[in-house]
């Protein structure tokens, strides 16, 4: 049975490494099992099936996965399949997904993208076009107060 309550043959050969609650690791781990942090741990973690982060976990560095789940605090960088911050989790970083989920009461702040996907932003292309038109110099955003004189 895997963290995450499915069988997976991957997960079950290669076994599970928990970090507990009150341990810090820096470094590395390769595994293709399943990864579960209680405590703390700095550093990368590769080609993990699953990780999950417990609420009293604390993962700062890399991770590549094929499912993280996050109910504790996550900074860095997380390229994986499916991504789910739960309702407890606060994460901060860059992250490449395919399919992610944000439980409300979540705290999320960084950069996404979307695996293979087929949205393409025109964005850069219009601020390219409208570039000299919209100023954000503060002299050009300054605002001058109207007179209040009285017109004789």
């Amino acid at each position: 049975m895997g963290v995450f309550g499915k069988s997976d043959k991957r997960t079950t050969e290669a076994g599970a490494t928990i970090i507990a609650k009150g341990t810090c690791i820096i470094g590395g781990i390769s595994t293709q099992g399943t990864v579960h942090i209680d405590g703390k741990f700095e550093g990368v973690i590769l080609e993990a099936d699953a990780i999950s982060i417990g609420k009293t976990g604390e993962v700062i560095g890399d991770i590549k996965a094929n499912h993280v789940v996050v109910s504790g605090f996550f900074d860095g960088k997380i390229d994986c399949n499916v991504m789910q911050v739960l309702a407890a989790g606060k994460v901060i970083g860059d992250f490449t997904y395919n399919d992610l989920i944000i439980e409300e009461d979540a705290k999320f702040e960084g950069r996404v993208i979307r695996k293979n996907s087929e949205l393409k932003s025109r964005y850069n292309e219009i601020e390219n076009r409208i570039g000299g038109f919209v100023s954000t110099k503060e002299e050009d955003l300054s605002y001058e107060k109207p007179s209040t004189e009285k017109i004789k």
